[in-house]
């Protein structure tokens, strides 16, 4: 994300407290080399709204070797949930598309007029850093 670079960089030049504590690393997390020095903290803001959708858990696999052995990640875990509902609103708003290709592709909504018809139940999990790595 280009612009937390920027901002957090400016950050780092004009706040005291950051500059002597933080360095940013801008770049591919999973690619860019920052010789040997090792990360206290990993900070990501690739979460993405289904918890896995933006490549969170592969960038930050592919980024603990940057941190050191009693480093953290930020996020630390996280989960994705999945629950039936209907909504007729939503389901005409898509059909309204014309063409059935609307009905197979994933929407991001706050969904305000819907029934949901059983509990949430957790789909997804990933930890980092992960120990499996």
């Amino acid at each position: 994300n280009e612009n937390a670079v920027v901002t957090l960089q400016n950050r780092c030049l004009n706040e005291p407290q950051w500059e002597a504590h933080v360095t940013v690393v801008p770049g591919d997390m999973r690619e860019v080399s920052h010789g040997n020095v090792l990360a206290d903290i990993l900070v990501s803001e690739l979460l993405g709204s289904w918890g896995d959708n933006e490549l969170s858990p592969e960038c930050l696999d592919g980024a603990q070797r940057y941190l050191k052995p009693s480093g953290i990640s930020i996020p630390c875990d996280y989960t994705s949930y999945v629950a039936p509902l209907s909504s007729p609103k939503l389901w005409n708003e898509v059909r309204n598309f014309k063409d059935l290709s609307h009905f197979e592709t994933f929407y991001v909504v706050k969904i305000h007029n819907a029934f949901q018809m059983a509990e949430s139940k957790p789909c997804f999990y990933f930890a980092h850093p992960n120990p499996e790595r």
